[in-house]
């Protein structure tokens, strides 16, 4: 069973990943198209599974396949984000540093954040910069693509009950 769902969270979670790394696109990617993704991960493995005799669609497969295709989506996005940074050549973390220097002067910079920037610099990579990408990206990813894995189980449940 586990293979029935790993192939639409897989697709479902890195077509989210790509998503999140488009400027404009990555304002809705955790509240929008993590949920759209479980729906579409729910429908596909529906879609898979449908036609055996002794399977029913539980939420249970719903909040799974969503934490699969967030785990999947920020696996993808911190590797994404890191080549972004190593082929732009550019310092996200430095531009946070100066955003949060003009904005709240009173507010002392930890000194994590300038070991990562300075990292950033010399190296044009930081494991720690995409560790925590992923970790976050996964957590709120798999949070929102289960809640959408939940009502996609719901419709279809409701689909197939009018029918």
């Amino acid at each position: 069973m586990f293979k029935k769902k790993f192939l639409p969270a897989l697709v479902t979670g890195f077509s989210l990943a790509v998503i999140s790394i488009i400027p404009l696109l990555q304002i809705g990617t955790c509240c929008l198209f993590a949920p759209i993704a479980g729906i579409v991960a729910i429908t596909l493995f529906h879609m898979q599974i449908k036609n055996l005799a002794e399977f029913q669609l539980k939420r249970s497969d719903g909040i799974s396949i969503g934490i699969m295709v967030g785990i999947i989506a920020g696996f993808f996005e911190s590797i994404f984000q890191s080549l972004l940074i190593f082929v732009s050549k550019t310092n996200p973390v430095n531009d946070a540093i100066i955003f949060i220097q003009q904005n709240f002067n009173n507010l002392p910079i930890p000194d994590i954040l300038n070991e990562i920037s300075k990292e950033i610099d010399e190296k044009r990579f930081s494991l720690l910069l995409s560790l925590s990408i992923f970790f976050n990206a996964s957590i709120i990813y798999s949070i929102f693509a289960s809640i959408g894995g939940v009502i996609g189980v719901s419709g279809i449940k409701r689909k197939n009950q009018i029918i």
